[in-house]
């Protein structure tokens, strides 16, 4: 049930009077006539708030008295960090948002609200591709022929092929794709590539 700021002001009032919170919620349905009162969680908690910041409001709540909310960071979406966020992917669009927050001293949160809202850019994924030349096209169409050879020389050829899935070994070591991103409003036309 949602109560009015004068109950919430008058139990926790009665709470400091009586100094007891069954004694304020006798006196809540005294003054105010009716049969549900706040339970104790509720009312220890608007007790704290008083006892914290001086209202039973919530802090970050605004109201008339208030021109903004008093906890929550005012937007780092100003025209200075948009533009800055901007030169920043155009010069480096493969740049984490992490490491682009700390060399521009924007918020994380903000940086990223920025690319997606402002620029609507998204993050791509670079994937790892085989590269293919027309000499391994026709590799495979001789692979193929030879396949088909063998199925019809050797009638349970195909029970003695033991196939398995597809696995990448680099000789430059492990890569992390998480770190290989492209910020960017299109789905990007490069991609990491390796031979075999």
């Amino acid at each position: 049930m949602p109560w009015t700021t004068e109950q919430k002001i008058f139990i926790v009032e009665a709470y400091f009077r009586q100094r007891s919170i069954h004694a304020a919620q006798l006196q809540f349905k005294e003054r105010f006539g009716c049969r549900e009162f706040p339970v104790h969680s509720m009312i220890y908690r608007w007790v704290n708030k008083f006892r914290a910041h001086g209202t039973v409001h919530s802090p970050n709540r605004k109201d008339t008295h208030r021109q903004s909310h008093s906890g929550r960071p005012k937007s780092s979406r100003t025209p200075n960090n948009v533009a800055a966020v901007r030169d920043s992917v155009v010069h480096s669009p493969r740049k984490s948002v992490r490491r682009r927050s700390q060399e521009l001293g924007i918020n994380r949160k903000s940086v990223r609200r920025i690319l997606i809202a402002d620029f609507h850019m998204y993050p791509y994924r670079l994937q790892i591709k085989q590269k293919l030349t027309p000499d391994d096209m026709r590799k495979r169409v001789i692979m193929s022929q030879w396949f088909c050879d063998k199925i019809n020389a050797v009638p349970d050829f195909l029970d003695n092929v033991w196939f398995s899935n597809e696995a990448h070994f680099l000789l430059s070591g492990l890569l992390n794709s998480n770190n290989n991103i492209f910020w960017g409003s299109t789905p990007p036309e490069h991609c990491l590539r390796y031979t075999l």
